[in-house]
């Protein structure tokens, strides 16, 4: 008895593998793979033609009824193999058969094993498969008998598939000249040319011309106004230390100035500002932000960032067809024109860094102590002068040497809370400048963040989406 096939066997022609078999195979999951050695005398195929043998459709097991199933729906010619005894299976007829009824025209059913039966009863077995397939509206498959011990009829099914394999072979060839023909007319209508074939597809542009975005993102750091708030970072920083650790009888004059950072909206509580978050985070997720009150880019400046951008896309389009590349520019050209608002809600949404030192506590509490200092001294003179004038009583307070210590109380405080005044001011202007630099440091990278959504990736997609165009075109000019 012939062992029970449970995997597809795929059956492979002599001579060189046509180009695509073995990804046509590995598509249909097929792993099983003979080559056939070729030898004299034996039928020939056409070129291209791969046999595969099927699992036993009347197994048991559900699994090869799965396969077999799922690749008799694939395969360009169905050779049905039956015998005498099992040629009327209700199972191959009712589940295999009917349900590829539309495909007759390209099934083909072999009685094999006809050397078993003598004439009478061949002709009987061969009317009565016939009248079955035309019951399961398979009529116009061919019905063939053969016999694979004698060879009887195997050259004539032979003959078919390879009658079938040549058609087929045809109509691809056909096809695929008339694809080429569409794919070089396409080509020619948008425009490339190929630097060696007619019609070929030219290469599409460089795509590392888009990592060149040094100069768009310095023009866009101008044109946001960042710079202004760099400066009203340190500005601020330098504002509030003085009305914290200042010299207290003169602290009162900064409270009279505005707040660089105020002045702008920015670095308040609820904002991107606000102290807390972390470096380079924003307050993008608890709803909109506000707009800032920073001045409107100068026109050089806004100017500048128009022609970076221009520049920019220019660079990164140099590949593609002029009508093309233009469209594409003038597609960035109009999203460099929008982007006055996200760049203005990147700077609001930076972190610039305004927690308040803790040096801040101790030095105001220093202050505070020499200013009560110089105060316990003032009114301890006040005391002695006004009970000397109205009380004429004469007291001679306790002295340092020859100094009168309310005399040192009062001007010890004032010099002192001067003093600490002064150095905590040269501090300031130190941290004032390096959290600056921070806030620059963090406002370029918001700004590039921008610049990368707006406008570098906007023709990152428009230039792999050609590139795509380009490739599938080189694919079928070239019959790949």
């Amino acid at each position: 008895t012939r062992p029970t096939t449970s995997q597809p066997l795929a059956l492979i022609g002599p001579g060189p593998v046509v180009p695509g078999a073995t990804a046509l195979l590995d598509w249909l999951e097929i792993g099983q793979r003979v080559q056939h050695p070729g030898s004299p005398g034996a039928p020939a195929l056409g070129e291209g033609t791969i046999l595969l043998d099927l699992p036993d459709i009347d197994s048991d097991e559900p699994a090869h009824r799965a396969i077999a199933q799922r690749l008799a729906g694939r395969v360009d010619l169905l050779v049905w193999v039956l015998d005498p005894e099992k040629y009327a299976d209700g199972v191959v007829h009712h589940d295999f058969l009917a349900p590829m009824a539309a495909h007759a025209e390209v099934t083909v059913v072999a009685l094999n094993q006809v050397d078993r039966l003598d004439d009478q009863a061949r002709s009987a077995v061969l009317e009565d498969l016939a009248r079955l397939l035309a019951r399961e509206g398979m009529g116009a498959a061919p019905v063939m008998a053969l016999s694979a011990r004698t060879g009887e009829g195997v050259a004539e099914l032979a003959g078919a598939i390879a009658s079938v394999a040549q058609a087929r072979t045809a109509t691809a060839r056909r096809l695929s000249a008339d694809i080429r023909t569409a794919a070089r007319g396409l080509s020619a209508g948008l425009g490339l040319e190929g630097p060696g074939q007619p019609g070929a597809p030219a290469q599409c542009a460089d795509p590392s011309a888009l990592d060149d975005v040094t100069d768009l993102q310095a023009a866009a750091f101008r044109a946001s106004g960042a710079q202004v708030v760099a400066e009203a970072v340190a500005g601020a920083y330098r504002h509030r230390a003085r009305t914290a650790v200042g010299w207290l009888p003169v602290r009162w004059v900064e409270r009279l100035r505005r707040d660089p950072l105020g002045v702008l909206h920015l670095g308040r509580a609820g904002q991107g500002g606000a102290s807390g978050q972390a470096p380079g985070s924003g307050g993008d997720e608890g709803g909109p932000l506000p707009a800032s009150s920073l001045p409107q880019a100068p026109a050089a400046a806004a100017g500048a960032l128009r022609i970076a951008a221009h520049a920019y896309a220019q660079r990164a389009c140099t590949g593609l067809p002029s009508a093309w590349a233009g469209e594409a520019v003038a597609r960035s050209d109009a999203r460099a024109q929008a982007l006055a608002p996200p760049l203005d809600t990147a700077v609001v949404a930076t972190d610039l860094e305004q927690s308040r030192p803790r040096w801040w506590s101790a030095a105001n509490a220093l202050q505070w102590l020499t200013f009560l200092t110089a105060v316990v001294g003032g009114l301890w003179l006040v005391a002695l002068h006004l009970m000397d004038r109205y009380l004429l009583i004469t007291a001679d307070p306790p002295r340092w040497g020859h100094v009168p210590w309310p005399v040192i109380l009062l001007v010890a405080g004032l010099a002192l809370g001067l003093v600490l005044a002064l150095i905590c001011g040269g501090i300031a202007r130190v941290a004032a400048s390096r959290r600056s630099r921070r806030a620059r440091a963090r406002l370029r990278q918001r700004i590039s963040g921008v610049i990368e959504e707006h406008m570098v990736a906007p023709l990152r997609q428009e230039l792999a989406s050609w590139g795509e165009l380009v490739g599938l075109l080189d694919r079928l000019v070239q019959g790949r």
